[in-house]
């Protein structure tokens, strides 16, 4: 069953706010696969790998200008 994922965001810079934390202050973990997700701001899509960090599941990957897109389970 393929899952949802929401765009929570994008930044170029070291600090992004997930349910509260730094993704940029902690250590990623490889939550195993990877997720087929769209950039609601262009319409383009991603695949991006799965990442755990603080209790939190998390897809994460640069865009080709260089940006962070964050995207969270629905």
């Amino acid at each position: 069953m393929q899952k949802n994922y929401r765009f929570v965001g994008k930044t170029s810079k070291d600090s992004f706010l997930i349910k509260g934390f730094n993704v940029f202050s902690e250590k990623w973990k490889h939550a195993g696969g990877c997720a087929s997700v769209t950039n609601p701001q262009n319409g383009r899509t991603y695949v991006f790998s799965k990442y755990e960090s603080c209790g939190v599941e998390f897809v994460a990957g640069k865009d080709a200008n260089g940006y962070w897109l964050f995207f969270v389970e629905v």
